[in-house]
């Protein structure tokens, strides 16, 4: 089971942008965040730079688990595919994680050929290959 902070615990590192709360998340062979509430033009910057700031160029895992969000608008589908060009630049894998409705949208716009998409964390973090 992945390591999580507890629900509505008190994390340093929690952030909050317009209506969208980002908490880090790790576990074994993954970094990553767990974002919370709408992500839209006024949360998507944020959003993208927790990303990009988790993403570093040494490799490994990033997780950017989506399934407590309820709305993504196209600027949050922006934000999404410049993390994953910026994952690929890096060699590091980004894997999302979405709630209903993001995966939908994602289905809809095509995105999840180009992303790596997951129903739920635990699917994403058996994905990750065990470290040597």
């Amino acid at each position: 089971m992945p390591d999580v902070p507890a629900h509505g615990a008190a994390d340093p590192a929690d952030r909050e942008a317009a209506g969208l709360r980002i908490a880090p998340v790790s576990g074994r062979g993954y970094r990553g965040c767990r974002l919370v509430g709408e992500v839209d033009f006024t949360s998507s910057g944020p959003m993208q730079a927790t990303l990009t700031s988790l993403i570093l160029p040494s490799g490994g895992t990033v997780v950017a688990d989506l399934t407590a969000v309820t709305f993504i608008d196209s600027s949050g589908l922006g934000a999404l595919v410049q993390a994953h060009r910026t994952a690929l630049e890096r060699e590091t894998r980004l894997l999302v994680v979405g709630s209903t409705p993001v995966l939908r949208l994602l289905r809809v716009t095509g995105l999840d050929t180009v992303l790596d998409t997951y129903d739920s964390l635990d699917k994403a973090v058996a994905s990750i290959p065990a470290p040597p």
